[in-house]
């Protein structure tokens, strides 16, 4: 993006200042208010696609307490399960926290990770499932509504952190009318003969280091600014992992 606004810029300063040499007597004008209304619509496009980014940012963060919380219930209530049953579930339920706290520190085997999160869970049901003759249905029906529940955040986060990604039509659109925008801002330069490099610079850095954010926010699992923690699993892991007899 630095490269793009350097050139963009470069590129309208060589036409401007064209422009002014092939137009000697011309009066001095000024394309202020049209580069005002340009800049105005990209932070427009640039606060639309930091908002979306960062709704997605928010409902990560809230899916991964709202993960723990399940988890944690649907361990209670394996007490409900005839054993061994019961033990069983509690066993796989600890290894699946086990497995959901290294997303962070091993996000290079993170398809591996999702692997085995779905393994578990196919487990999980098929215990599940052979524990459904219990004497106490009601309260076998809440142990399969909390399993559900942690299948289901667990798909919800696969979709927020995998899948949803900003449109590329909105990257397209963002990139055009910088270039556009930076264009006009060169042009400007060169016609009236001022700006310099190092305002050139600053400006595509401020705006870079924009694009930058939103960009990384985007990449949800792979971003390496703005990372979701993924502390209540953590907690959640040592608990267990102490209460261990």
């Amino acid at each position: 993006m630095v490269v793009v606004v350097l050139i963009s810029i470069g590129i309208g300063f060589k036409l401007g200042e064209k422009t002014r040499k092939s137009q000697k007597d011309r009066k001095k004008t000024s394309l202020g208010s049209i580069i005002g209304a340009m800049l105005a619509l990209l932070a427009f496009i640039l606060a639309l696609t930091y908002s979306m980014v960062s709704t997605r940012y928010a409902a990560r963060k809230e899916l991964v307490l709202d993960e723990a919380n399940a988890i944690g219930t649907a361990i209670l209530r394996t007490d409900f399960l005839e054993e061994p049953i019961g033990a069983e579930s509690r066993k796989l339920l600890k290894e699946y926290v086990s497995v959901k706290a290294q997303y962070d520190a091993n996000i290079k085997n993170l398809p591996t990770l999702l692997e085995d999160s779905l393994t578990i869970q196919e487990q999980l049901w098929f215990l599940a499932v052979k524990s459904k003759q219990s004497e106490n249905p009601v309260l076998f029906a809440l142990y399969i509504e909390s399993l559900n529940e942690v299948i289901d955040i667990h798909a919800l986060r696969y979709a927020q952190g995998i899948q949803y990604r900003l449109p590329s039509g909105i990257w397209f659109l963002l990139y055009f009318v910088s270039v556009l925008a930076m264009l006009a801002v060169g042009y400007e330069f060169g016609i009236n003969d001022s700006g310099n490099i190092l305002g050139a610079l600053l400006l595509a850095l401020m705006f870079s280091a924009v694009v930058l954010l939103i960009s990384d926010l985007d990449k949800a699992a792979q971003s390496v600014l703005v990372k979701v923690s993924q502390e209540p699993i953590i907690e959640l892991d040592k608990m267990l992992n102490s209460s261990d007899p």
